[in-house]
């Protein structure tokens, strides 16, 4: 009779744990409890993005902070070091994002700053100016290259060079010349002289240049053949 009083017990427990399994209790891991603590730990605002900026004159652009739910928006405030180079896009001045416009080239500090904490976040804010396309710069360039420019061939060799056009340039607009036509020539003058691609042939050892220009805007390719 004493067995039976002892193993009762212990049998009890062993059906208590199989209830509360069945129920879907698992005991808090110690590392879960301690995420829950960090979670419910209060945090302040921090920097969303990059804290360096370049922007383009002229542009409209958006900086923005993270905050904890305890932070309001009434309690961000926004301020520009220099309101010549960068000013504000709106009226909007307390809010975790906010829209900026750039007004001239030149470099300034923008922060928010948590007024319940005093909290700052700083951003720095460089406007450049547009580049503008200089004249034989890639955005006015009608004509261009198509593969090396230095050429190497041997006499009596024939030899295809051919320049890649924008839309609008005609063929008949490109005129191809030689430089020293007793070092390399045109290899059928009655094709003529005009087209987006023209053969030559090695007359003698040496060097000279081929030149195709756009006669519409005197734009020019030039080539340096090497006849061996």
């Amino acid at each position: 009779m004493r067995k039976r009083m002892c193993l009762f017990p212990g049998m009890a427990v062993v059906l208590l744990f199989t209830i509360l399994f069945a129920a879907g209790y698992t005991t808090p891991a110690i590392g879960n409890v301690n995420t829950v603590q960090a979670a419910t730990k209060k945090k302040d605002i921090s920097r969303e993005g990059k804290k360096k900026r370049s922007i383009i004159k002229g542009k409209i652009f958006e900086l923005e902070v993270d905050k904890p739910e305890s932070v309001k928006d009434k309690n961000l405030t926004w301020n520009i070091k220099d309101s010549s180079i960068v000013t504000f896009a709106g009226k909007e001045r307390h809010d975790d994002d906010i829209k900026f416009k750039a007004l001239k080239a030149g470099t300034t500090k923008i922060t928010c700053r948590n007024t319940k904490t005093d909290k700052k976040i700083n951003f720095k804010i460089t406007v450049k100016n547009v580049k503008k396309a200089t004249k034989g710069s890639s955005q006015n360039k009608t004509i261009y290259e198509k593969g090396s420019l230095k050429r190497s061939i041997r006499v009596n060799d024939e030899l295809e060079l051919e320049v890649k056009k924008t839309r609008g340039v005609k063929e008949h607009q490109l005129k191809w010349t030689v430089e020293d036509s007793t070092i390399l020539a045109f290899e059928d003058m009655d094709d003529g002289i005009y087209d987006d691609e023209m053969e030559f042939v090695g007359i003698k050892p040496g060097k000279t240049t081929v030149t195709c220009t756009n006669t519409a805007n005197k734009e020019k390719v030039t080539f340096t053949i090497t006849v061996k």
